[in-house]
């Protein structure tokens, strides 16, 4: 396939937001007076999964970048001293020696972290990977709730000074819960994984619409006398929500073989796209979402692709030839992209200069095959 697209967009990214040699990547790009001097965990960790998905799609000369980026999650890594055995947690904040992750602890970030690590030992097979997933699964393990299912949005939410959002039981981490235990189910063969994986996903089908299909963000706590009761479902939207769905379905159809998970796919991935389409003053399709959110939501499409290719064709029209409109009309001198394909660039908006939107779009470019 031809990644000519991917493989600049990749080029762009290292050049504009690597800090020389460096496992330190800026949070924006071109740089301002007041920008941080290292980005958060959450675009650091789709940093990771721009280029695994490169070399994936057989781009090995990102190889020796991943492993460097591999290498750069220990400065968010918890002090291991402080936390139980056999479990770890990563900050979203980079300290300056490994071990001294600071500031908020968020379960989806974590979860997605280890999902990095599991794919880095599929490229790389190094098995002190597999062994830090597992350490950072067993933590989010402890942020389970026994009554009302699923895990919070960070470690305060554990509290009952937790605010309403720190409460929240949202699909991004538990959704990619179902993901990473699946995963090290298949790796393993050990049966409690596949119960996780079983036990998120009957959590996370309780934020399906049962009309249209499409995934919320998430259920709300309510805390009453120090006792936790099941809120309002949060119907925000959220295209990496269903995206993380599908795949999380499609897995366990591997596992099980049950029809039901492969249906439950293919419903998710129509029911997205319906939600996410507009249109601009000519007729352009476009999804309008946050494209890091919309990247996930391409890996769904490209799972499902190979199940059944006619439920996300139109999809993937709609990623490519808005892609292929941004590339053609407006790339910036960097070699960068803005956030709105269609629409273009805007002015001051500091989501054109993030690391998550560059590193989002050359995943999809990587994804699309362009």
């Amino acid at each position: 396939m031809e990644l000519r697209i991917a493989n600049a967009l990749c080029e762009a990214v290292m050049k504009e937001f690597q800090v020389g040699e460096s496992s330190i990547f800026r949070e924006y790009a071109p740089a301002k007076d007041g920008d941080r001097e290292s980005c958060f965990l959450f675009p650091y960790f789709a940093l990771s999964g721009m280029l695994y998905h490169l070399i994936k799609a057989g781009e090995t000369k990102w190889l020796s970048a991943y492993e460097k980026v591999m290498e750069g999650f220990v400065f968010y890594r918890s002090d291991a001293s402080k936390m139980a055995e056999g479990s770890i947690k990563y900050h979203s904040e980079r300290g300056d020696k490994p071990g001294t992750g600071y500031a908020p602890v968020f379960f989806d970030d974590n979860i997605w972290v280890a999902r990095n690590f599991l794919f880095a030992y599929e490229i790389l097979q190094k098995e002190e990977y597999l062994e830090e997933a597992k350490r950072i699964v067993n933590y989010t393990y402890t942020g389970w709730n026994d009554k009302l299912g699923g895990l919070v949005w960070n470690d305060n939410g554990l509290t009952d000074e937790g605010t309403e959002q720190e409460l929240e039981r949202g699909l991004s981490a538990n959704a990619c819960c179902i993901i990473v235990n699946a995963i090290l189910y298949r790796i393993t063969d050990e049966k409690s994984y596949l119960d996780w994986a079983l036990r998120f996903y009957d959590f996370c089908k309780q934020m399906q619409d049962k009309e249209t299909g499409i995934y919320y963000n998430g259920v709300h706590t309510i805390i009453k006398d120090h006792v936790r009761y099941a809120g309002e479902i949060n119907k925000d939207l959220y295209g990496y929500n269903a995206g993380s769905m599908i795949l999380a379905d499609l897995l366990l159809y591997e596992i099980t073989h049950e029809e039901s998970y492969k249906e439950d796919a293919v419903w998710a991935a129509k029911a997205v796209h319906r939600a996410f389409l507009k249109h601009d003053e000519e007729g352009r399709e476009y999804y309008k979402d946050f494209v890091w959110f919309t990247a996930i939501q391409a890996e769904g499409y490209a799972a499902l692709a190979q199940y059944a290719p006619d439920s996300v064709e139109e999809g993937m029209k709609t990623l490519r030839d808005s892609l292929l409109y941004a590339w053609e009309h407006y790339k910036s001198e960097e070699g960068l992209l803005p956030h709105d394909y269609v629409t273009g660039w805007r002015k001051d908006d500091d989501y054109d200069r993030m690391l998550l939107t560059q590193s989002g779009t050359a995943e999809i470019a990587c994804l699309l095959g362009v």
